[in-house]
């Protein structure tokens, strides 16, 4: 029995390898009709041959899951997810989407906060802390990438009320009927029949999750562990959540178990055909969309090149063609932290342009169906209550900060080939011109076709006579193309100085190498005006949360702890047999549930759940 269950084992993680590597295949072969896309409207395209068609059918839709540590929240408090985005067809992770969005809507369709989470092999995750401008109210959570766009039925959904004390009118949540409260039941009975319902769940996803006790002490620690005694059961992707049972009614989550049944039926995009306007996945990266407007009707939008930089050391050069309606289209894969981006129009007649940004893709949900939260006069200690603590526990938020994880190191779009001059290793000069003159070999000054001054490279292979092709000039970052302002530009400031002698080439445009200056400050767009400069919607980090520890050395005793979130663990390693995760109780008391929430390999859902007390 043995050997035929460790067959059986194989041949099911051979059945989802097959399916992944089918679904990274598909990936890439889609990546290569989408090149040819042309932009049309915010954020569509349009199939402009059969093969943009053919491209377009092949790909599989997707459905996204979104955990969430809870469906209450106060002003004050945090709310926590992890994304999980799958091939619908599948039901495995997805490789197609590197972007997903989630939007909290009010109950007039009007978005409260519009989150951008960077998906690495179908797997995201971020938070939002709710401020004391968002009024009491019932919200709509909708989770979704671009891809599914396309189809408007699919969206993620779930409840999510808030509760706002530090505003006067609470005429959304409060009853009618001032008698009336929203208590919910977390007597004892009701704990124990809650208890049962979780045993039953480890019985039947062949997990097990347990605590070493049912109650506890403040501040003390927490021993949870997690069986995995299958030998199938490990593989997967799960997160974890510790956080107090309100005592108020309050929307059900919707739960992995509850996510499958609700999405489980194979979904494809409708079928397409030349011509037809369609939203794009995003495959390699995040994509920005824009259009340039003409201030003078006899100034063509068409085929006219658009730049776009990034401010910092390690940054992206890009340049794209408008199509015939002055619509443009970037695919960013390296924006790192920097929310910052330079997009400008190039050539000499580039201040006839002014640029619009279509930066979200819009969701529309016509029929959403609210859950209504309602609360009475009588819950105004409890809301008061659970307010002041959360006002003390955000004094203290400076001595226990959650952690940025570090990001991957990327190489500059201009490679390693590059020879650089820092400045300061020679004799000061008063302008970069005199320092090129002087310092800097291989790279000089001249004057152009109109009389402007610019940078030229020796390159390693003969100019051709005719072309004048200039060097890229590159700035902390940014694309300069007003050469003569960096020549006369105070050399006292500059860091460095580099060059690159190859030719480049960034999309129709053709540069004789690249000149790459970086400034002490690392300011240089502060000191220009400049109205291209774009922010753009941050993408959501990846954090390590803060996690209380209560040790010897007694260096939080002093400090108050009333924590209703006792953990947050957006990613749970799982190792064959038993893992074990720790974690300690606040000073709030009540009953406390554990959950479990994630997917095997194969998609098959988990939703397990315990139980603690703290006394």
């Amino acid at each position: 029995m043995g050997g035929l269950s460790n067959k059986n084992t194989l041949l099911e993680e051979l059945k989802i390898l097959i399916k992944i590597i089918l679904v990274r295949i598909l990936s890439i072969i889609c990546v290569l009709f989408f090149l040819t896309y042309s932009v049309h409207g915010q954020r569509q395209s349009v199939l402009k041959t059969n093969k943009d068609a053919y491209g377009y059918n092949l790909v599989p839709q997707e459905k996204v899951f979104i955990h969430y540590n809870t469906s209450l929240l106060f002003s004050g408090e945090y709310f926590y997810y992890r994304v999980y985005c799958f091939d619908a067809e599948s039901n495995v992770l997805s490789t197609i989407s590197k972007i997903a969005y989630l939007v909290l809507l009010d109950e007039d369709q009007k978005a409260i906060f519009k989150h951008k989470i960077e998906l690495e092999n179908g797997l995201g995750q971020g938070d939002f802390f709710v401020p004391v401008s968002i009024p009491s109210g019932n919200y709509k959570l909708v989770g979704y990438t671009q891809w599914m766009l396309n189809e408007t039925s699919r969206f993620f959904q779930a409840d999510v009320s808030i509760v706002n004390p530090y505003q006067g009118n609470q005429s959304k949540i409060l009853f009618a009927d001032l008698h009336k409260d929203s208590l919910g039941n977390t007597n004892t009975q009701v704990l124990r029949g809650s208890e049962l319902k979780a045993v039953e769940e480890n019985t039947k996803t062949g997990l097990k999750l347990f605590a070493d006790s049912k109650s506890y002490a403040k501040r003390s620690l927490v021993k949870l562990s997690i069986e995995t005694p299958e030998l199938n059961t490990v593989g997967g992707n799960y997160s974890l959540s510790v956080r107090k049972m309100d005592a108020f009614a309050k929307a059900l989550r919707v739960r992995a178990k509850d996510f499958s049944t609700l999405y489980n039926d194979g979904v494809k995009s409708s079928t397409k055909s030349v011509g037809a306007s369609v939203f794009l996945p995003e495959m390699r990266g995040e994509l920005i969309y824009g259009k340039i407007v003409a201030k003078e009707a006899s100034f063509s939008v068409s085929k006219q090149s658009v730049g776009l930089s990034i401010p910092g050391k390690t940054s992206d050069v890009k340049v794209v063609l408008t199509d015939d309606t002055g619509n443009f289209v970037f695919n960013l894969n390296n924006r790192n932290d920097n929310d910052e981006v330079l997009i400008q129009v190039l050539g000499k007649d580039k201040e006839n342009y002014t640029i619009q940004i279509f930066e979200i893709p819009e969701v529309e949900t016509p029929n959403l169906e609210f859950y209504q939260f309602k609360i009475s006069p009588s819950l105004k200690d409890k809301i008061v209550k659970r307010s002041i603590r959360n006002q003390i526990d955000n004094v203290f938020y400076s001595v226990k900060p959650d952690t940025l994880q570090a990001l991957t190191n990327a190489f500059p779009f201009h490679g390693t080939e590059i020879e650089t001059y820092n400045l300061d290793e020679y004799t000061r000069f008063g302008t970069v011109k005199e320092t090129i003159v002087e310092v800097v070999e291989s790279v000089w000054t001249k004057k152009d076709e109109n009389g402007n001054e610019v940078f030229a490279v020796r390159g390693y292979y003969p100019t051709v006579k005719k072309q004048s092709f200039l060097p890229l000039l590159v700035v902390d970052g940014i694309l300069v193309q007003d050469q003569e302002s960096i020549i006369n530009y105070d050399a006292r400031k500059i860091k460095s100085i580099s060059f690159i002698r190859d030719r480049y080439y960034l999309g129709t445009q053709i540069f004789e190498g690249v000149v790459i200056i970086e400034t002490i400050a690392g300011d240089y767009l502060n000191s220009i005006n400049n109205s291209a400069t774009i922010t753009l919607s941050s993408l959501q980090a990846s954090k390590k949360y803060f996690r209380q520890k209560y040790n010897d050395d007694g260096s939080y005793k002093r400090i108050p702890d009333f924590r209703n979130q006792l953990l947050w663990q957006p990613n749970v390693e799982m190792t064959k047999g038993k893992s074990s995760i720790e974690f300690y109780t606040s000073d709030v008391t009540g009953d406390f549930e554990i959950c479990l929430e994630g997917f095997k390999d194969n998609g098959f859902p988990i939703s397990i759940k315990t139980y603690i007390t703290v006394e």
